[in-house]
This record gives structure tokens, sequence and C-alpha cells, in this order.
């Protein structure tokens, strides 16, 4: 019995944070390099799955107590080496060479001609490939968000800024933490998606923002120290650095063609995630300099959004609560809620007239019920505003 035990408590409660690291990049990686041709099978299967397990189970409250907080640690960890190899796994599939001889050790290794497998796959690889890549490394962003909170941590904090320079965001790790959660809801916070807002000029406005604010917060801190903006020590230009490494490597890779596809990719993880910044905080208000509270986050319950991407759904708790890790972190029944998950909410935000359906509902209701009179106030300005007719009749 106490091994059943052990075994239950490892499964259900380590486990169930891991399929990022152990199961589906793993997989993907298999699939790129093994049926290459079927790579756009990785992204359907992914929001299948999701769609799947987040609307038929039951939603997931729970805050377990942990003893062995390196398995939870282990997890955000261990994603970095494996999700770098599905990084390779791409610019090895579209190189003109056997790239480092990469195929030849895989051979020896197991004795699977993938050179083979991807002179086969030709165009139609690379292609899939290519969106298969872009799609799956919108999760960088989870796990260097997790990273890049750990302040008191350097290695925590620069590791979490190289998986983040491989979709050319780097600086996330500054607008984030030191932006983005002291104006969140207020028109300071470039991360904030306003009333009537659609998520394609959410997207260019809010990346766009992010880079201005990382950059003026540089120079605030650099310049407090006696130091010029434009030198290494500019987390905004070591950041530009380091996702320029990772286009020369897709240079040194496939050459011009290999940029292009860098390109994609990053710009495409970089979209997702906007996406995921978009729903987390659609129409909310708050007035400068109040506390953030719970009630200034959409939050989600749903199993697979909660366990799969590291508690990122708990979204309430993280801004009340930014100093707690993934697993501390508590569901919220606040008016703003997630219902279908977070893949499902992706899908429904990309198309905005759903999307609006969807939440200003919630929203008028948060207006009533959550908001402060000074909240309330601003609401209203916001729903003018924002001109869309659904707002308007309130």
């Amino acid at each position: 019995m106490p091994l059943q035990n052990f075994i239950e408590s490892i499964m259900f409660k380590y486990l169930k944070h891991a399929p990022l690291t152990c199961l589906i990049v793993p997989a993907a990686t298999s699939v790129l390099l093994f049926a290459p041709k079927w790579a756009l099978l990785i992204p359907v299967a992914i929001t299948l799955l999701n769609i799947v397990i987040d609307v038929g189970t039951p939603p997931d409250t729970e805050v377990p107590s942990y003893k062995h907080l390196w398995i939870l640690d282990s997890w955000v960890y261990l994603y970095i080496p494996i999700i770098s190899l599905y990084f390779f796994s791409l610019f090895w599939l579209v190189s003109p060479v056997d790239f480092l001889g990469f195929g030849k050790a895989v051979h020896d290794a197991i004795g699977v001609d993938i050179v083979r497998i991807k002179a086969e796959a030709g165009l139609r690889g690379a292609l899939a490939g290519t969106f298969a890549v872009g799609y799956v490394l919108s999760s960088n962003h989870l796990y260097a968000h997790e990273l890049v909170h750990r302040t008191n941590n350097r290695v925590a904090v620069i590791m979490g800024r190289w998986l983040l320079a491989m979709s050319g965001d780097a600086q996330f790790s500054i607008s984030h933490v030191y932006a983005h959660h002291v104006h969140v809801g207020t028109a300071a916070d470039s991360a904030t998606a306003r009333r009537g807002e659609s998520v394609y000029r959410f997207f260019v406005r809010s990346s766009l923002g992010q880079y201005k604010e990382s950059w003026n917060l540089e120079v605030a801190r650099l310049r407090v120290k006696g130091y010029s903006a434009f030198g290494w020590r500019n987390r905004v230009l070591t950041g530009l650095l380091m996702s320029l490494a990772y286009a020369l490597f897709a240079y040194a890779a496939a050459g011009v063609t290999g940029v292009l596809i860098y390109l994609v990719i990053a710009v495409s993880a970089k979209f997702i995630f906007e996406v995921v910044n978009y729903i987390e905080h659609y129409g909310v208000v708050r007035v400068p300099g109040t506390p953030v509270m719970p009630r200034h986050s959409w939050d989600c319950n749903r199993r697979f959004a909660s366990n799969a991407l590291l508690n990122l759904a708990r979204h309430a708790d993280h801004h009340a609560n930014a100093q707690k890790k993934y697993w501390q972190l508590h569901s919220h029944e606040t008016p703003l809620q997630l219902h279908y998950g977070y893949i499902a909410t992706i899908v429904v935000a990309m198309i905005p007239v759903w999307w609006h359906r969807f939440a200003v509902k919630q929203l008028i209701e948060w207006d009533a019920r959550s908001a402060t009179p000074g909240e309330r106030m601003l609401a209203k300005q916001a729903n003018l505003v924002s001109r869309h007719p659904l707002f308007l009749k309130f």
C-alpha cells in the first residue's frame, strides 16, 4: 500500500504538470524527424487534445501539498533541452545537407535512415514542419514566464531569456515583470487588451508597446547607474543579440531560407502567445495606483489549461500574488471565466465577432458586480471609446 500510494501521488500530483516536457514536445520531435510530411498533425493533435480534456473533464481547483519540489522544477528546466532539440530538428530538416552529421548519428544509434526520410519529405515536409514548430514554440513563453519571475535567481532568468529569444522576444523578461504587473488594467499597459479591440490589432500594438516599455525601463535603470543605454548592459539589446544568434544558426543550417523560416516561426510563436495575453485581461480596467486584485484577470479552472500550461490559467492569483511559483497558484471564481480552456478560447479570440459575443456579457457583469465605483467610470469610458455596438448598449 505505501508503494501504491507513492505511485498515485507521483501520477496525480507531479506528472500532471509534465505533458509538454515529457510527452507533447518529444512526440512532436519524433514526427518531425521520422514522418515530416505529417507534421501538420502536431498542432491539430495538440489542439484537439486540449479541447477534449478541457471540455470533457471536470475542472481542477486543487492545490496539492508537495514535498518534492525539485520534481516540479525539473519539468521547467528539462523543457529547455527538449524544445531545443525540436527547434534544431526543423533546421536539420530544411538544411540541404546532413547538418552537423545528425542524420548519420541517428542512423548509427537506432538504425533509421532519417536522411532518406528528409529527402522524400521535400518541400511539403519543410512547410509542414515550419508551421508545426511555430505553433509549439509558443510554449516557450509559458516556461520562460515561470523562470523570469524568479528575479532572485540569475540562472533562471538567463535561461528564461534564451527561451524567449528563440521567438525574438527576450524583452518580455523586462516588460512583463516590471511594466505589465505594475500597470495591468490601465492605459499605461501595452499587454492589456482594450474593449472592442481585435486580437490582430492588439498583436501589433502590444508587441511594439512592450518593446517600447522595455527600452524605457532599461534606459532609466542604466541612467541611475551612470551607464549608457547603448552598450552590453542594456538587456533589450542583448536580447536582440540572443535572437540574432538563433538567426545565425538558422543561416548556418540552411542559408537565407533558414533565416526566413526562423522569422516565420518566431512571429508565429509570438502571435500565439499574444493571443494568450489578449484573453487574460481583455477589457479589464483598474484605477492607476490601486492594488492589483484577482478580479483584474480572466481566470480558468479547466484541467488541461491548468495542468499542462504550468497553471498559467490561474492567472488571477498570479497577478494578485506574483511571487508564487506555478504549483502554488489557486483558481478564483470571478465573473471573468474562460469556461472552455485556453486553446479553445484562443480559437474563439481569433474570430472577433465570436469573441466579443463571448466576452462582452461577462465584462458587463464584471462592471456591475466586481468593479469599484472608480472602475465603473473607467469602464463606461472604455465602452464609449470602443465604438463597438455590443459595448455601446451599456
